[in-house]
């Protein structure tokens, strides 16, 4: 296994790759949230290759989150060739794998959007055959439907290449259990987010602080991870309404140092 990151959205200077190396990071996860940063990803993939080649700190996973796929009963066209675009800058930048989702359109049927998944995820895994990447569905639900076993069963059961971005504090937050989950399709997992969370009070959430400071049981994740013959990369995914700046800096330190402890292989 490695430990990497999220990178800061739409930063790639040499500068801020090569303090990621320096503190300990083996990889970058770059991530997309809208059309506009997908595309200016796309336009900057030269220069990401160059400033990941000069820093040596490579580009393990590049994804996109909220979608908006399906529309009117179809596939956007112009966004799946955008998404296209995207999984082709992954490979131009040697990612190993490629993240992405599905929304649910409300004016068709529950079938016809497992129809319409299928049909998209298919196409992109077609697009990626023979170069080395993997694509996943993210566990995320911002925009994205295909979160969970229930519809994992569906789409993964038709798409036996088409693999799964883990992330346990999307399903802890959903109250969902991740250990069973995890344990469930742990051999369908090509992709792995590092991300505290912790639910007390009133309002249930209250911040995703470092992993190791959280609610989850990381020694279990682990340990299913072991069983299930995971051995690919983990990314911290720094996302707190409290850990930021200089607090921030040393919340990514503190998960580096915590989850090294579970890594030996």
């Amino acid at each position: 296994m490695r430990l990497g990151r999220i990178n800061t959205f739409g930063n790639h200077e040499l500068e801020t790759y090569t303090k990621m190396k320096e503190s300990g990071m083996e990889f970058v996860e770059i991530c997309c949230n809208f059309d506009h940063d997908s595309q200016n990803v796309i336009d900057q993939k030269e220069n990401i290759k160059k400033v990941s080649e000069q820093s040596g700190l490579d580009i393990s996973c590049l994804g996109r989150w909220n979608h908006e796929i399906l529309s009117g009963g179809k596939i956007d066209g112009e966004k799946l060739e955008l998404y296209k675009n995207l999984l082709d800058t992954a490979i131009f930048l040697g990612a190993k794998t490629f993240v992405c989702g599905c929304n649910f359109d409300e004016s068709i049927s529950l079938y016809k959007n497992y129809t319409k998944a299928i049909e998209f995820f298919g196409a992109l895994c077609d697009h990626a055959k023979g170069k080395n990447i993997k694509v996943a569905i993210q566990n995320c639900n911002w925009n994205n439907y295909y979160v969970a076993p229930e519809q994992w069963k569906v789409v993964l059961g038709e798409i036996p290449e088409l693999c799964i971005k883990f992330d346990a504090s999307h399903s802890y937050n959903r109250h969902a259990n991740y250990l069973d989950e995890l344990a469930d399709w742990g051999d369908r997992i090509a992709h792995v987010h590092i991300k505290g969370t912790t639910h007390a009070g009133k309002t249930g959430s209250v911040d995703d602080p470092p992993a190791g400071m959280d609610d989850l049981s990381w020694g279990s994740i682990f340990a299913i991870l072991y069983a299930r013959g995971y051995d690919g990369d983990l990314s911290i995914e720094p996302h707190s309404k409290t850990w930021h700046g200089p607090l921030g800096d040393a919340g990514v330190a503190f998960t580096r140092d915590f989850i090294r402890r579970f890594m030996l292989s």
